[in-house]
């Protein structure tokens, strides 16, 4: 898998369209696709993942909109790495909930190791179109980040 930004779909493992990803109702493909995107460092791409009045609490708190963008952005230029196992998945219609482990490995501002760890809860909804994109992201690291606030 290639660690630089997408330029086209053959570039990842699990095909998709970058400019109008799925992350589909197949949990073992929405979570690699996920995986393969947020590893490929490109903040704008794995934004398009998420509605446009989606929440991600990623950061610690609630963002949505540009604040999101942002924050993926800054966050995944430094092209950290996420390993994530799903431990359970309930679909009721146009509706995903998803519960995943985590370990993301970054680089800390002081250049040492950095292994944030927990536990997400998502939740996906199905578009209009079809597609399955990220409503809610809401990880709860117990190392790391969040967790040593």
């Amino acid at each position: 898998m290639s660690a630089t930004p997408a330029t086209s779909a053959t570039s990842f493992t699990v095909p998709f369209d970058p400019e109008r990803p799925d992350l589909t109702a197949d949990t073992d493909i929405q979570n690699e696709i996920f995986i393969q995107v947020f590893n490929s460092g490109d903040g704008e791409l794995f934004n398009r993942l998420y509605l446009d009045d989606s929440i991600s609490n990623f950061s610690g708190e609630p963002l949505t909109g540009a604040d999101r963008l942002a924050f993926f952005k800054e966050f995944l230029a430094s092209k950290p790495t996420l390993e994530a196992r799903v431990t359970h998945s309930y679909v009721a219609g146009d509706v995903a909930l998803i519960g995943v482990e985590y370990a993301i490995d970054s680089t800390g501002p002081d250049g040492e190791p950095v292994r944030l760890e927990g536990v997400c809860t998502d939740v996906l909804r199905k578009t209009e179109d079809g597609r399955w994109l990220m409503a809610i992201d809401r990880p709860v690291a117990a190392t790391g980040l969040v967790a040593d606030q």
